[in-house]
């Protein structure tokens, strides 16, 4: 009587397996564009640096930190604690870069 009981128990409360928010992203995934996006901003960076007005020091330096925090959730093996933080890393940065970007095209082509 005692198996049939767990028998039972088993079939209606099945053991519980760690459940995830969101789905991960695959692991091992060959992200040349990203990398190659990555890189070309940091070049950017660094040959224009002397050029770049203090908006558009500000503008490549998110947009580089959200490409790095993207490639990172992507290859990282990271905790759901560890990337939702990531995650969020990465969208204020790129709203930061999207604000710096309108600000500084309205600097350049509509301001007097």
């Amino acid at each position: 009587m005692a198996r049939q009981y767990k028998k039972i128990l088993k079939k209606i409360q099945p053991k519980e397996q760690p459940k995830s928010n969101r789905p991960k992203p695959e692991k091992g995934k060959k992200d040349y564009i990203l990398v190659i996006v990555l890189v070309v901003t940091v070049l950017f960076m660094l040959i224009g640096w002397s050029y770049f007005s203090n908006l558009n020091r500000g503008l490549y330096a998110a947009l580089t930190m959200s490409l790095l925090t993207t490639y990172i959730r992507r290859h990282a093996d990271l905790t759901d604690k560890q990337d939702y933080w990531v995650e969020k890393a990465s969208q204020v940065s790129m709203g930061i870069a999207i604000v710096l970007f309108g600000i500084v095209a309205y600097q350049q082509h509509f301001a007097d």
